[in-house]
């Protein structure tokens, strides 16, 4: 029972991936899900309340990328300005933007373009501040380490810098460019930023 209980939830998550990724989550509906998921639409209400607990499960494994993500961006490894001339860094760059927007290219377009109504429809404004506040205590620590760097960039900057970063993953994640093209524009992307932000430093 433990079993056919797991597999019925399981069905009602692809299900409701297909119906979120065809029509957005708010063009969608927990009639259709339970309809493709071959459970009632009363029974439905015995695995989630709403569309947004269901939600939260299809994009908990991209959340926690990113949680990872932003989280890392401030490791002792990254606060070091050798990074600034290493081939390594941007190798090592656009290899992970490469995985993010190929594994979770579909998790991503939902939660960043398809997501009004839902819990995560204020998101791409949340993850843009977030970036801001992250931005902000790296260049204060890069300071505190190397007094001679320039740590007085504007707040408009780093506010349209973070906000261009989520245009980026928009952009690619909503189109279908091929993997080539994309592997060399996030070299592309990683190498400009990576010059732009020693040069601004004066590093």
């Amino acid at each position: 029972m433990q079993i056919k209980k797991a597999e019925q939830r399981n069905n009602i998550i692809e299900a409701a991936c297909q119906e979120f990724y065809s029509n957005g989550f708010k063009g969608s509906s927990m009639r259709n899900i339970a309809q493709n998921a071959d459970v009632s639409l009363s029974n439905i209400y015995n695995y989630f309340k709403n569309k947004d607990e269901i939600l939260i499960q299809i994009l908990k494994p991209l959340m926690t990328e990113i949680t990872s993500m932003l989280g890392e961006h401030n490791d002792s490894s990254k606060l070091d300005t050798t990074v600034f001339y290493l081939d390594s860094f941007i190798e090592e760059g656009a290899d992970y933007y490469m995985n993010l927007v190929t594994m979770y290219k579909k998790e991503l377009k939902l939660l960043l373009c398809d997501c009004e109504g839902s819990l995560y429809e204020s998101f791409r404004e949340d993850f843009i501040g977030l970036q801001c506040d992250i931005g902000r205590a790296y260049l204060k620590e890069m300071k505190q380490k190397y007094p001679d760097i320039n740590a007085n960039i504007s707040s408009l900057f780093v506010r349209n810098i973070s906000s261009w970063f989520v245009e980026i993953l928009s952009e690619l994640v909503c189109n279908d460019y091929p993997l080539d093209k994309m592997r060399t524009f996030f070299e592309e992307y990683v190498l400009f930023s990576t010059a732009g932000w020693k040069k601004i430093m004066n590093i």
